[in-house]
């Protein structure tokens, strides 16, 4: 359609010349320092210079195509692409139609108001979901391959409507299994290293942290089947929150002791050092009771360990060996394990 306008433009142009021409004359133009090129050459003198005033004649394209100008030369049509008034940046004197070339430079308003599918051809069908603003991406010197501006994205958190692996790159084979958007990890500015954002999350961190996907257990890590989220908490990773909850841990001692205190080994179980008294306070503190100050009887004979296993339990005076009176009574509940001075 376009071409077809700037034909009908030039037959009416040449039309419009050659009803003016008279037989060239033998003058040299070019000796006035501006050579007369084209259909110009055939024009009568009076075309160009009016009323026989020769200063002040334009010498460029627009100084006689243009509307209400004094020179009475066909100008743009109305469905000329909207340019500047530079023509000889696309046509040439001696084929004004088609053009040879499209210089962009002339081009005035955005790619789309001329390459919307109508004047131009305009994005593919499959291109990817953006707005119109073509130089975002593209330039006139190098269409292609294209600069991605993420900016212009109208839907900024469906990375995966071009990142699948066809159109542009995807998540490698390597990545983390997840459902989650790529901007919930990842910035347009800075791909890597990915910000994760652990708040949602309170269980399962082994699925990504196994040394593989992302930073795991370190090597002299006790072994274990639990949960990180039973010792660890994000986002201060340490100190260690554990909640001892199985029978066999008593109370709360005073504050909890140190995981190595117990977890001597590289396992997750505690190592009782007097296994037979388990899961007694004796299982760990047989070798550190003291017989003398846990007398049994007035004459002096002391308790066992086996017998005082339980340090929670009634450990009473008596006034003799068969243990039929008791001298001196102390009630359960006379050594704490919430007690600092455990007595």
């Amino acid at each position: 359609m376009l071409r077809l306008h700037l034909t009908a433009w030039l037959v009416l142009l040449l039309a419009a010349m050659h009803a003016n021409a008279v037989q060239r004359t033998s003058f040299d133009h070019l000796t006035t320092g501006f050579e007369l090129r084209g259909a110009h050459r055939d024009l009568a003198c009076e075309y160009c210079h009016l009323q026989g005033v020769f200063k002040g004649t334009p010498r460029t394209c627009e100084g006689c195509h243009t509307i209400g100008g004094r020179i009475n030369a066909s100008p743009k049509p109305p469905t000329h692409l909207v340019t500047s008034d530079r023509c000889e940046l696309c046509h040439a004197i001696y084929n004004f139609a088609p053009i040879y070339r499209m210089d962009h430079t002339a081009a005035i308003g955005s790619c789309f108001s001329c390459h919307n599918n109508v004047r131009a051809p305009g994005k593919a069908a499959n291109h990817i979901a953006s707005d119109n603003n073509c130089t975002a991406c593209h330039t006139t010197v190098a269409f292609v391959p294209a600069r991605m501006e993420h900016a212009d994205l109208l839907q900024k958190s469906q990375c995966t409507g071009c990142h699948d692996g066809v159109r542009a790159s995807s998540k490698s084979m390597r990545h983390v299994v997840t459902t989650t958007q790529c901007g919930d990890c990842h910035t347009t500015l800075s791909w890597s290293p990915a910000r994760f954002n652990h708040s949602g999350l309170t269980t399962r961190c082994q699925s990504c942290h196994n040394n593989l996907a992302a930073t795991g257990k370190v090597a002299n890590h006790p072994a274990t089947a639990r949960e990180c989220s039973d010792c660890h908490r994000y986002p201060n990773w340490t100190p260690l929150v554990f909640l001892h909850t199985s029978a066999q841990y008593p109370g709360d001692h005073r504050g909890s002791p140190g995981c190595t205190t117990c977890h001597a080994t590289s396992l997750d179980q505690a190592t009782w050092t007097a296994a037979a008294y388990r899961p007694n306070c004796a299982g760990c503190h047989a070798t550190g009771f003291k017989p003398n100050a846990h007398p049994k009887t007035t004459t002096g004979i002391p308790y066992s360990v086996a017998e005082l296993q339980n340090c929670t339990g009634a450990c009473h005076v008596y006034a003799d060996a068969n243990l039929t009176e008791i001298a001196k009574p102390r009630p359960p509940g006379h050594h704490k394990v919430t007690d600092g001075a455990f007595h």
